[in-house]
């Protein structure tokens, strides 16, 4: 075959792919009303590129199938469906769509739940949920809407269905953040997703809250049949982009991804976009325990970053409680829970909330020997342990003695020491019993735990206060008792 005689077929092949590929892609027309009404300037995106309604409300957007096309939501409004908002392409992606928003009021505060790993494997899991951290947020009318972190299910997508009947009964509004744990893996590579997608929306939206912009990223690259890296795809970075270039340097953005930004592959191509915003809070899940950071980009400006632990706790193990939900303490020693994030105007606080334990829950205390067991007296050296579950390098942690003395702890990374009785009690084979699962606890150092010795003290019991103070909290004051033999 001679040189022409290859180009031509190549040449043949390359028109093929490019009408194969213009063949994929449609146009989807849609509008976007209140009350009938058209309403311009809202801006709409199928994940990838963005487009702004005319002044009737109507808007044209390239679509491929599979894709899911969302109107961006406008500070004081809702959608009117919360429980469907999103448009799933499929073979009539060719349809015209219409998204029904309604006009909320507005309020100079507001408080949003970050929800991390629910991670239900089989029905006994979901019941786990629905008699705790679920039936929690079903009672609960004190909280404008969660977002949950990723990882509703533990590569169980057949729990989608349930689970998400389960949340639309709650009755506050949820976002959802796509994890590694959501794929559906009879799917090939590239839609493993597509599950996920058509249960719960796309796995990338944003919306403004009060001015605040929300912004959900998938931080998952599947790699093979069932691995990945945690590395933005392309798209989302493109979302972003455009995203950003229609908000002030000065906006406050909440962006919320399953793996933190810390473990991210290509962090630095976020990090560049994001560079000339100040006011960033990045919350994530996937690990499993608590902990901040404070991230310096290039250009000075800092993100705040909050991973949230797990209402799964330690992948529901451990000793069950007499309700029969596992203890399932995570490695960092923080119980069970999720936090509050309290917006007033563009400034927040955080605040720590254990599933079925009271707000005033912020922190453990352990005094004693390390290895002793928990509930022991002062030893000799009057050692003291203190976990507070939202600490940071921010944060400071006293104790006022009787006489006024006030005593400084420093912060340590260690195991926690609850964690360390229930790894020695797993070993020695005295816990957990047959009806429970061991929780499979490495050696995990915490984030958030402080130490200290106090002075010496005489025999008896102690009536001390402990005072914690961090920037993003509003400061905890709390008395204990101590014993000295």
């Amino acid at each position: 075959m001679n040189n022409v005689s290859k180009f031509y077929i190549f040449f043949v092949f390359c028109i093929g792919v490019m009408a194969t590929a213009q063949s994929q892609k449609t146009i989807l027309n849609g509008s976007v009303f209140l009350h009938q009404k058209g309403l311009k300037k809202v801006w709409v995106s199928n994940g990838d590129t963005l487009v702004k309604t005319d002044k009737k409300g109507r808007f044209k957007i390239p679509v491929t199938k599979g894709q899911v096309v969302f109107p961006i939501l406008p500070s004081g409004y809702a959608y009117s469906n919360a429980k469907k908002w999103w448009y799933h392409t499929t073979e009539d992606a060719g349809k015209a769509v219409s998204f029904s928003l309604q006009k909320i009021t507005v309020k100079k505060k507001f408080k949003f739940l970050a929800i991390g790993d629910v991670q239900v494997g089989d029905t006994k899991e979901l019941l786990y949920a629905t008699q705790s951290v679920l039936a929690e947020l079903l009672n609960r009318q004190d909280y404008d809407f969660s977002i949950y972190l990723g990882d509703l299910v533990n590569d169980a997508p057949n729990l989608f269905a349930p689970l998400k009947s389960l949340i639309d009964d709650i009755p506050k509004p949820s976002w959802v953040v796509y994890g590694n744990h959501d794929r559906n893996f009879k799917a090939k590579q590239n839609g493993q997703f597509d599950f996920f997608r058509k249960k719960f929306g796309p796995e990338n939206h944003a919306f403004f809250k009060n001015e605040v912009l929300f912004v959900s990223l998938n931080s998952i690259t599947p790699v093979g049949k069932y691995g990945y890296q945690n590395q933005y795809p392309p798209n989302q970075l493109r979302f972003l982009k455009q995203l950003l270039q229609i908000v002030p340097k000065n906006q406050q953005i909440v962006i919320s991804q399953h793996v933190p930004l810390v473990a991210m592959k290509n962090q630095k191509e976020l990090m560049t976009l994001l560079a000339p915003y100040k006011k960033i809070l990045v919350l994530s899940g996937h690990t499993h325990t608590v902990f901040q950071n404070k991230i310096e980009m290039p250009s000075g400006n800092v993100i705040h970053e909050l991973t949230a632990g797990a209402v799964s706790g330690n992948w529901w193990t451990g000793q069950k409680k007499w309700e029969g939900v596992p203890l399932s303490l995570m490695s960092c020693g923080t119980p069970r829970g999720y936090f509050e994030i309290n917006f007033d105007r563009d400034d927040y606080k955080i605040q720590f909330k254990g599933v079925n334990l009271p707000k005033s829950k912020q922190f453990t205390f352990w005094a004693g020997d390390y290895n002793a067991e928990p509930i022991a007296s002062l030893n000799e050296n009057h050692d003291v342990y203190l976990n507070v579950f939202s600490g940071s390098n921010q944060t400071t942690v006293t104790i006022k003695l009787e006489d006024e003395q006030v005593i400084v702890l420093e912060k340590v990374r260690k195991m926690d020491p609850f964690v360390n009785y229930i790894k020695k009690m797993q070993r020695q084979k005295m816990s957990p019993d047959a009806n429970s699962k061991a929780a499979p606890y490495l050696r995990t150092k915490s984030h958030h735990l402080w130490t200290g010795k106090l002075p010496a003290l005489e025999r008896g019991f102690h009536n001390l206060e402990v005072i914690i103070k961090d920037p993003k909290f509003t400061t905890i004051k709390e008395r204990i008792w101590v014993y000295k033999e």
